[in-house]
C-alpha cells in the first residue's frame, strides 16, 4: 500500500488541491497521487472511497477559508451532513490506523478547533498541520517540508531528479522567447512612430526603458495565460 490521496471541498480550495496534486505528482510520479473527483464515479461512493483509501498511505485533508462553512442548498453547514462525502472521506481515513491523516491549512487559514468539528472528524486536531504559503517562495519551501514528512510516515520516496522540477518549471517564464520579445519589439516600434509623428521623438535611452516595460508587461500576461489554461485543464 502506498500512495497518497487529496481530499478537499470544492467550493473551498479546488485550485489548491489541484496545485499539491501538480506539486506531488512531480515529487512521487502520478500514479502515486490521487484526487478524490478522479476516485469516484456511479455507483456506491462510500465503497468507491474505501477503495481508493486501500491504495493509500497517506491523506491530505485540503483546509480553506470556507472549509467550515461551505452550506448545502438549505444553508445547513455541509460539515454537519452525515452524508457529506467530503466529511465521509475524512472520517473512513481517521478511522484507518495504517493511514496517516495530514491537514493542509491553505489560504492563511488556522486549524478547526475539535469542538468546531462533528464527532467523526475530532480526532483531525490530533494530527499535525501543515500550512502552504500563497508566494511562489514560501509554497516552495512548505512544499519540501510537506514532501520530507510524507516520505517520513508514508513509506514514500520521491524522485531524486525532481528536487528542483518545481523551481524549474515555474521559472521557465523569465527566460528569454522569441514571441514575447517580437511583440514588445513592435510595440516599441510602433510607439516611436506614434511619438516621432506628433513630433516627441524620444531621447536616448527612452526606445529602451519602453521595451524594458513591454516586455515585461508581454510576460506578464503570457505567464496569467498559462495559469489560466493550467487550471481549466485541472478543472478549477
Amino acid at each position: 500500500m502506498a500512495g497518497i490521496f487529496i481530499s478537499y471541498r470544492q467550493a473551498d480550495a479546488a485550485p489548491w488541491a489541484m496545485t499539491l496534486r501538480d506539486d506531488l505528482a512531480r515529487a512521487f510520479g502520478n500514479d502515486q497521487v490521487f484526487l478524490d473527483k478522479d476516485t469516484l464515479h456511479a455507483g456506491n461512493w462510500r465503497d468507491q472511497i474505501n477503495q481508493a483509501l486501500d491504495r493509500c498511505a497517506v491523506v491530505l485533508v485540503v483546509i480553506g477559508p470556507r472549509w467550515l462553512t461551505t452550506v448545502d442548498a438549505q444553508h445547513q453547514p455541509r460539515l454537519d451532513l452525515p452524508d457529506d462525502v467530503h466529511r465521509q472521506e475524512v472520517a473512513l481515513a481517521l478511522n484507518r490506523p495504517e493511514v496517516t491523516v495530514i491537514p493542509v491549512l491553505v489560504e492563511e487559514t488556522p486549524m478547526p478547533r475539535a469542538e468546531q468539528l462533528p464527532e467523526d472528524l475530532r480526532h483531525l486536531c490530533d494530527q499535525q498541520a501543515y500550512k502552504i504559503g500563497d508566494t511562489h517562495i514560501r509554497r516552495k519551501a512548505d512544499m519540501e517540508v510537506l514532501i520530507q514528512n510524507i516520505q517520513s510516515v508514508g513509506g514514500l520516496k520521491a524522485r531524486a531528479e525532481t528536487t528542483d522540477a518545481s523551481e524549474a518549471e515555474s521559472s521557465t517564464w523569465l527566460k528569454p522567447d522569441i514571441t514575447v520579445i517580437s511583440i514588445a519589439a513592435v510595440l516599441t516600434i510602433c510607439a516611436a512612430t506614434l511619438a516621432y509623428l506628433s513630433n516627441t521623438p524620444f531621447v536616448n535611452g527612452e526606445p529602451f526603458v519602453l521595451l524594458l516595460v513591454f516586455y515585461g508587461l508581454a510576460v506578464g500576461v503570457r505567464r496569467l495565460w498559462r495559469i489560466r489554461v493550467e487550471r481549466r485543464r485541472g478543472g478549477t
